[in-house]
């Protein structure tokens, strides 16, 4: 007996052609109202997919089928926002995240076919140029669709102010003289007769206060947790354990190609998935050999060993090492551990979003973010300062540096 599909999972949110299991056959399809577009521009797509909760590959048994989408079903359609980035932070950008993509590759084949181009090759002056133009255009028509025939409705996120309320968060105001400076894209202010940042700033306020201070933000931390987690993380037993190539991150420094790297890593990895699938073999780590009195030799030894993880998590880089191994002299083993063992437990949830600032002095230290007057907090600020309130309790201010004055910068001599 045929199977109507009544039933359907979508597989992967975050996939541009989304793919579907039927609850009732079993079968692995795609909607037919994306068969054109994937078709003609993203064909390598359409033979499987990667389950969002497994992380597994699964084929694709039955090809495109009508009325799969939700969309073709008239059914109430679900938004689901990609993060936070730079270029990406306005909320048409996050929630019409695929219809912004689909939309710039018509236009982009559009015009090359116009062009008698493969829009799938062309990398000349002239393509990249047009697939400028056609991004430009395509966010404007979805802007326009989102006036007149929302799709998405926005979800209502935390704003500044309730997070700083409800996580305590204990605001530092400091005053400053901007210095205006067209050629400048970041905050410059004057402290002592000189032009620096803000963070700058705000360090040397602790230093006449009689702190030190090192800036950290997010990746000294990805050093620490590849360093420190390698072993379990890499670990050959692992059934999930699967082999990765990827580019040389050094040599993308450098400005060459450099060779494939291979690394070893669970195909779930970063996941809450995989720290409850794992769970028994991290507490051992933990346990028997990640304890406070190993935190110190351990940074050197495992150091090389951890390269190729810290190359994946782009936590390879000389300057940022330096700063991890500040972390572990002045930060106590206890804080560290508790550090690692939340970052193991979601690692893709929350590795970004980290703090500007370690200050520190004798046995007191504090993470500090620094906002200029017109800055805001990221959505990833806000959850590590949500989850630092909930399961880090690491001492944490939000430095507020506000304009007492504006002044010119002065003539380059």
């Amino acid at each position: 007996m045929q199977c109507n599909h009544e039933n359907v999972r979508c597989l992967n949110e975050y996939e541009i052609i989304r793919k579907y299991r039927c609850e009732s056959c079993g079968g692995v399809m795609m909607c037919a109202c994306e068969e054109e577009f994937g078709t003609r521009f993203l064909a390598h797509q359409l033979n499987e997919c990667r389950d969002s909760d497994a992380l597994t590959r699964i084929p694709v048994t039955l090809g495109f089928q009508p009325n799969v989408c939700r969309e073709c079903r008239c059914l109430p359609i679900q938004p689901f926002p990609v993060a936070e980035i730079y270029g990406r932070t306005s909320k048409i950008k996050r929630y019409y995240w695929r219809e912004l993509l689909k939309r710039e590759l018509e236009l982009y084949g559009e015009w090359a076919l116009a062009q008698g181009m493969n829009p799938l090759t062309s990398t000349d002056e002239a393509a990249t140029l047009a697939r400028k133009q056609t991004s430009e255009q395509a966010l404007k028509e979805i802007k326009h669709l989102h006036q007149t025939a929302p799709k998405y409705t926005f979800s209502t996120e935390p704003s500044q102010a309730d997070i700083i309320s409800d996580c305590e968060v204990e605001v530092v105001a400091l005053n400053a003289t901007y210095i205006i400076d067209p050629a400048v894209r970041h905050v410059q202010v004057r402290s002592d007769d000189e032009t620096v940042g803000v963070e700058d700033y705000v360090q040397r306020h602790y230093r006449k206060q009689g702190y030190g201070s090192i800036s950290v933000e997010s990746v000294p931390f990805h050093v620490l947790f590849g360093i420190y987690l390698w072993l379990v993380i890499q670990d050959p037993a692992d059934v999930h354990a699967q082999i990765c190539g990827f580019g040389d991150r050094r040599g993308f420094d450098n400005g060459v190609a450099g060779e494939t790297i291979w690394c070893r890593k669970p195909n779930d990895f970063g996941t809450r998935e995989y720290a409850e699938r794992r769970k028994d073999a991290i507490d051992r780590h933990f346990a028997e050999i990640l304890t406070p009195g190993q935190i110190d030799w351990l940074f050197e030894y495992w150091l090389e060993p951890s390269e190729r993880l810290r190359q994946y998590l782009w936590a390879h880089r000389d300057a940022d090492v330096r700063t991890a191994k500040a972390l572990t002299q002045i930060l106590p083993p206890e804080v560290l551990l508790h550090i690692l063992r939340y970052l193991v437990d979601s690692y893709w949830d929350r590795y970004l979003g980290w703090p500007d600032l370690l200050v520190y002095r004798d046995n007191e230290f504090f993470f500090v973010e620094v906002k200029s007057s017109s800055d805001k907090l990221s959505n990833d600020q806000k959850r590590w300062i949500h989850d630092n309130h909930n399961l880090l309790n690491l001492p944490f201010k939000l430095v507020k540096l506000h304009k007492s004055e504006s002044i010119n910068a002065p003539p380059e001599l």
